[in-house]
């Protein structure tokens, strides 16, 4: 009986030894990146973190011709790295708030960089720069207009964000309700191609009635940013075409 129980032991150490040398496979080490720019002004295309911004999806076709997707995301200045990847031939395409775009087949060995420009659906641009106001406001001007000519994505504008957030991170994915400004109805209705004036912190918009929330009485930094949708969702999702980051300081006052 001790001499089986010895086997069995030796067995166990055995099995155990061979179980690690297989599972000690190399982590992936393979790269990925890239950026997307508006087609037409060659400007890095803004967008949102996170599933609401631009996805980069990934189909490992090495191993299968319906592969499981795999999907990362692209920081707000449309650039993206993945640097945990297996070498292999991979279809790459990325999805966001501008007109589609086709299927993408490559080989993945060391480092791979890929260059997108895209149609945005709505092109945003920062007119001047934000006015600070004395009493716990700040204006904004910007202009919108068509980012694409393609008549399937000229839908009417859903709703306008003055997004305000403590961080530099700003956008759908995190703001201030407090303190940011939501246009939408009639105030976005005849707005394409004006530059039209937003102050902060009207949560419900403009108009009379409407909160008017101010900026702390000390002075702080805040971080605003810009961000339009049409009323068109892509792949169940809301999704934003936006303006850069514009960084102020409000005032302080007493109260």
């Amino acid at each position: 009986m001790k001499h089986i129980k010895d086997l069995l032991i030796l067995l166990c150490i055995a099995i155990s030894f061979v179980s690690c040398r297989y599972d000690n496979y190399d982590e992936p080490s393979e790269t990925l990146r890239g950026d997307i720019v508006d087609k037409v002004t060659k400007e890095p295309y803004q967008t949102a973190i996170g599933p609401t911004g631009v996805r980069i999806r990934l189909m490992e076709y090495s191993w299968s011709d319906t592969p499981t997707p795999y999907d990362f995301y692209c920081r707000m200045d449309g650039t993206f790295q993945n640097t945990k990847l297996f070498p292999g031939r991979y279809g790459v395409t990325p999805t966001g708030a501008f007109v589609p775009v086709e299927e993408q087949i490559i080989d993945i060995e060391g480092e791979r960089v890929l260059h997108y420009e895209v149609e945005p659906f709505l092109r945003l641009e920062w007119v001047g720069e934000p006015v600070v106001n004395a009493d716990g406001t700040a204006d904004i001007q910007v202009k919108i207009t068509r980012g694409t000519d393609n008549p399937d994505y000229q839908d009417a504008i859903a709703e306008v964000w003055l997004f305000v957030s403590e961080t530099s991170y700003v956008g759908d994915f995190s703001y201030s309700p407090r303190f940011s400004t939501h246009l939408l109805g009639a105030n976005v209705s005849d707005i394409l191609d004006k530059t039209i004036t937003i102050r902060t912190g009207q949560p419900q918009g403009p108009g009379e009635g409407n909160a008017q929330n101010l900026f702390p009485a000390y002075a702080r930094k805040f971080f605003l940013r810009v961000g339009a949708r049409i009323n068109k969702q892509v792949e169940g999702q809301n999704v934003y075409n936006y303006t850069t980051v514009k960084e102020i300081q409000s005032i302080a006052r007493e109260e």
